[in-house]
């Protein structure tokens, strides 16, 4: 009797089992429980031509470790009707190829005819000057650059946080081109008005900009000093006149 009921429990227990359904391992739920839920992270926002602002630094969308996905903010692009002009990046290198035959010239070819006819305009300092006012324009369009300016404080927290964009340092780069190239035109037309050595000096500012001032007037003072005569400035007043009656 008493195996008879241990045989008869036995199959009801196994007959249980069959038809509860199967629990899952432990260890397979923790895993399970562990992997985060990611959602897509949106893309950029169309605008009406459904193209995305070039040059800068395009916003990026990315995925908290919870899976909240975090928008991407918009910045500026030109109407329709001015989709031709230039962006940033393009007017950036386009100006860097075309600046360097400039120094090129008055340091290797300071008495070439073309190098005269260039250097004695004021068309090119102007042309930079325009190009720096281009790419202001443009780049204050992303109001992310006005955000950063707009506590109006001259600190290098807020110098920092604008020039950390491509399109706010395409617009410091204009600067430092325009205004190293008009000291440069300052040292070709000093040098070439008093007769004085400059290669040294314009390679000096085309690179580290006031050094080559620096150099130039040390360069003039010495020169000047070995010939006996004062040479005269030709930005000073009558500078220009007098330095042409000493040739």
């Amino acid at each position: 009797a008493p195996r008879a009921r241990a045989a008869m429990s036995t199959t009801a227990c196994a007959l249980g089992s069959a038809t509860r359904p199967r629990a899952r391992p432990r260890r397979h739920l923790e895993r399970s429980a562990s992997i985060p839920r990611v959602r897509a992270a949106p893309g950029p926002a169309a605008s009406g031509r459904g193209r995305v602002a070039r040059g800068g630094n395009n916003p990026s969308s990315s995925s908290s470790s919870r899976g909240a996905s975090i928008a991407p903010r918009a910045i500026w692009v030109p109407p329709e009707e001015l989709a031709w002009i230039p962006d940033p990046e393009t007017v950036f290198n386009v100006e860097n190829v075309a600046i360097f035959p400039l120094w090129l010239g008055m340091i290797f070819a300071p008495k070439s005819g073309v190098t005269r006819a260039v250097m004695d305009s004021a068309l090119v300092p102007c042309v930079c000057g325009f190009v720096y006012v281009y790419l202001t324009w443009y780049s204050f369009h992303d109001p992310r650059i006005l955000d950063a300016f707009s506590t109006g404080k001259p600190d290098l927290a807020a110098l920092a946080k604008g020039f950390s964009y491509e399109w706010c340092v395409a617009v410091g780069w204009a600067h430092f081109i325009a205004m190293d190239l008009f000291a440069g035109r300052w040292i070709y037309l000093d040098a070439r008005k008093n007769d004085v050595f400059a290669a040294h000096s314009l390679l000096l500012c085309l690179f580290f900009g006031p050094t080559g001032a620096i150099s130039h007037v040390t360069t003039r003072a010495i020169t000047g000093l070995v010939r006996g005569e004062k040479l005269v400035d030709v930005m000073a007043a009558g500078g220009e006149e007098k330095a042409s009656a000493s040739e």
